[in-house]
């Protein structure tokens, strides 16, 4: 068999190749699958939240074990800074692993945003200041 038969029996399996607009509609079919997926949206209101709970624990407002507070802030490193387990720079794994590693930290602190969602705003202004008061001295708690 020489090589011009092998490479016509593989393009009479493989077919025709794909033209580059079929490769790109479905790449971005495909992102934005992944973009509007309910978990990337829940990840991000997540990475606010914890965010905002960091913020209400070091204004003295809220008072979480030492545990949960170290992984909040290790979470929230890992995703800013470049040094992860896989680089950043690499397209898709490098966000894969940061999204993992954030959805593992978030599971063992799922108390404290279910906390977050019932805890109306007031009620931390009231807690805040002391006075009772349905509104925040300073504006909304961040």
């Amino acid at each position: 068999m020489n090589i011009d038969e092998i490479i016509n029996t593989y393009k009479d399996k493989l077919g025709k190749p794909p033209s580059l607009e079929s490769v790109e509609g479905e790449r971005e079919s495909t992102l934005k699958k992944v973009f509007i997926s309910k978990a990337l949206v829940n990840l991000k209101d997540r990475i606010v939240m914890a965010y905002q709970i960091l913020s209400e624990i070091s204004r003295g407002r809220r008072k979480v074990p030492a545990s949960k507070i170290t992984l909040l802030a290790s979470g929230l490193a890992y995703l800013a800074l470049p040094l992860d387990l896989v680089c950043d720079a690499i397209p898709v794994a490098g966000l894969v692993d940061d999204g993992i590693v954030l959805a593992w930290i978030f599971a063992r602190c799922a108390d404290l945003f279910n906390e977050t969602k019932e805890r109306p705003a007031s009620e931390a202004c009231r807690e805040a200041d002391g006075s009772g008061t349905s509104g925040c001295p300073r504006g909304r708690p961040s």
